[in-house]
């Protein structure tokens, strides 16, 4: 099958991912031109090429399907280009900016996110009020409420509030790989942010965002309070809720850490493999309707009704909107007794979500997980035709695995240019966590559905042995000799070069093609000349670093393969170098062996440090004689 959806595409068996092609170059160009074409214009591009289309076709004999390519080529570019035009504050009249304003009503449009300090949700802007008036505005801003227990009002999803104007630009990122806070927020439609105090801000009605989104938020709400009270450890209520409902805003870094290194850091992103378990247990528990005349429909009308519930109970990301979308398609492929092609339905599932929100191409975990499907999709079926065992029990395993390879080789090049590491032991990891997590899916379903006090309690303890167990697990891993690799600092053309290998291997194991497996060992040959130079650079790298660390001092003496990081936080573990600093840092030098000095963290005053060679004053006060 893969061999033929490769080799097919030019011939119309995959047609979804021409229109995605098309339709992704044009949100490109968009991006490319920083959208100064009207979305007029493209409309107008659209219609005339529609036209042409037509009168070309009635008036000559010219080659139907090259004129029906062109034309349907030039609608969806300028489709892509017209979709993400359009959502750009540039083209839109009433986008709440272009007022000056005093105050702005607003709905809360998603779960606010509440911390020890502070409490955080998006607001989409419906009025700007000036001195005099009340205009009709558009546009998503980023608010933080101040907790006051005194005054702490209760905010949730859906309720209309009324805030004071305070709204500032998002900064971007001060530090050389610090995490870019100003793009994560721009992806999402928000350019700008206000801190408020509890005063600042009042509700002025409740219950006005949607209705279905309004009660799966309530009823995660309320399973989520039910979690917590039958599973008393901490750390393993964070994880279940992260894993089964997407609910991540409680788990500490630490714990995110510990998944990251691990490289199974997917589970806690709900996604395919928890949308397909659901499928997997809905399909055993609905199979006896298969008897029956319209079963098969009532089944798979069912099925879609739990699936999308389930979908839209996680929040709708990205990688459970895509498996919502391709277990949709197949479900309905069924129905109508209509094979499918996967490599088809999973551009289909991308072309949909970009049809409706553009900015998530430029999504990180988008981006991601489909990388990671294609990979199954392209790779996998080759790696299991190659070799499987007599055994069962064993092809269990070896496929568990050739899917872990696949989806790993697929997300590497973007892995390493956006996280610069590496987990080593993502094959045992994931391994060992494959049975522990589909048992906490379906335990932790029936803790969520079963009413019964007594099988609440067994769920609740078995959910806690089953995440401590795992969690044991995934810590001594990571604590392994090399567990990860740091510090890994690439360029684009590292990524497309890398992507251009995988392609041509995906190519030459399907085609038995030499000239593609010269273009893989080629592609290898230059990325390890170009890695061999980058760290060459690194280990004869000499500078002193300035970082920004809010009102506190980060200086790096960085010479050759020494780092001295001199700050007035008390490790190189405190959040704020973690942060800001450490990701800079770890292209240097692994963080166990960057020496830290702590500076004395007494009152503000003028201090003269020594680094190396070097002598550094530091104001803090102004000096008045020289």
């Amino acid at each position: 099958m893969v061999k033929d959806d490769i080799l097919d595409l030019s011939m119309g068996k995959v047609p979804m991912l021409k229109a995605l092609f098309l339709y992704v170059l044009g949100i490109v160009m968009a991006v490319a031109s920083q959208s100064v074409i009207s979305p007029f214009v493209c409309l107008i591009v659209i219609v005339l090429a529609i036209g042409v289309y037509f009168l070309v076709n009635y008036l000559t004999k010219y080659n139907r399907r090259n004129l029906f390519s062109i034309s349907f080529s030039v609608v969806v570019i300028c489709f892509g280009y017209f979709q993400y035009a359009t959502n750009q504050s540039a083209h839109i009249t009433s986008y709440y900016s272009n007022y000056k304003a005093v105050q702005y009503i607003g709905i809360i449009d998603d779960e606010p996110v509440i911390k020890e300090r502070t409490i955080r949700f998006p607001v989409r802007i419906q009025q700007a009020i000036d001195s005099s008036k009340i205009l009709k505005a558009e546009g998503k801003v980023m608010l933080t409420i101040l907790r006051d227990s005194l005054t702490e009002e209760k905010y949730a999803y859906g309720d209309q509030i009324v805030f004071v104007n305070k709204l500032a630009d998002v900064n971007p990122p001060y530090n050389p790989k610090e995490f870019d806070y100003k793009s994560y927020l721009a992806n999402k439609g928000i350019k700008q942010q206000s801190l408020l105090t509890a005063t600042e801000v009042k509700v002025l009605k409740r219950g006005m965002g949607n209705n279905l989104i309004a009660y799966s938020l309530e009823l995660r709400t309320n399973l989520i309070a039910k979690f917590r009270k039958y599973i008393q450890d901490d750390e393993a209520f964070n994880v279940a809720v992260a894993l089964i409902f997407g609910y991540r805003s409680q788990i500490d870094q630490n714990t995110i850490s510990v998944f990251t290194n691990t490289g199974t850091i997917h589970v806690l992103s709900v996604s395919g493999f928890h949308v397909s378990l659901v499928f997997a247990l809905l399909n055993l528990l609905l199979f006896w309707m298969d008897r029956f005349r319209y079963g098969k429909f009532i089944k798979s009308i069912l099925i879609l009704l739990f699936i999308w519930s389930y979908v839209i109970l996680t929040g709708m990301s990205p990688p459970i909107l895509r498996a919502g979308i391709m277990i949709s398609f197949f479900v309905f492929s069924k129905v109508i007794n209509r094979k499918q092609i996967p490599l088809n339905t999973l551009a289909a599932s991308a072309f949909f979500i970009l049809l409706f929100s553009p900015n998530y191409l430029f999504d990180v975990g988008f981006q991601l997980s489909y990388m990671a499907i294609l990979g199954i999709i392209l790779l996998y079926p080759i790696l299991k035709n190659y070799y499987l065992t007599p055994n069962k029990w064993c092809n269990y395993v070896l496929e568990y695995t050739y899917v872990s390879i696949a989806a790993q080789l697929f997300t590497l090049p973007l892995t390493l240019y956006y996280f610069g590491q590496f987990p080593n032991y993502f094959l045992m990891a994931n391994l060992f966590i494959a049975i522990p997590s589909t048992l906490i899916m379906y335990v932790g379903m029936g803790l969520a559905i079963i009413p019964f006090e007594w099988t609440n309690s067994l769920f609740g303890v078995s959910i806690e042995w089953l995440l401590n167990l795992m969690m044991n697990g995934l810590k001594w891993m990571e604590h392994l000799p090399f567990a990860v690799v740091h510090g890994v600092d690439w360029h684009w053309s590292q990524v497309l070069l890398l992507g251009i290998g995988i392609a041509s291997l995906i190519i030459a194991l399907n085609s038995k093609s030499s000239k593609s497996f010269l273009v893989v060992f080629s592609s290898i040959f230059l990325l390890s000349v170009f890695n061999s130079f980058q760290y060459f650079q690194k280990s004869s790298y000499k500078a002193l670093k300035f970082y920004s660390v809010r009102s506190e001092i980060g200086v790096a003496f960085i010479h050759e393969n020494q780092v001295v990081l001199y700050s007035k936080l008390d490790s190189v573990n405190h959040p704020t170098l973690q942060y800001s600093v450490l990701p800079d840092l770890r292209q240097y030098m692994i963080e166990s062996d960057i020496e830290f000095k702590s500076l004395p963290d007494t009152e503000r005053h003028n201090r003269l440090i020594e680094i190396g060679k070097h002598k550094i004053l530091i104001l803090e006060k102004k000096i008045d004689d020289f």
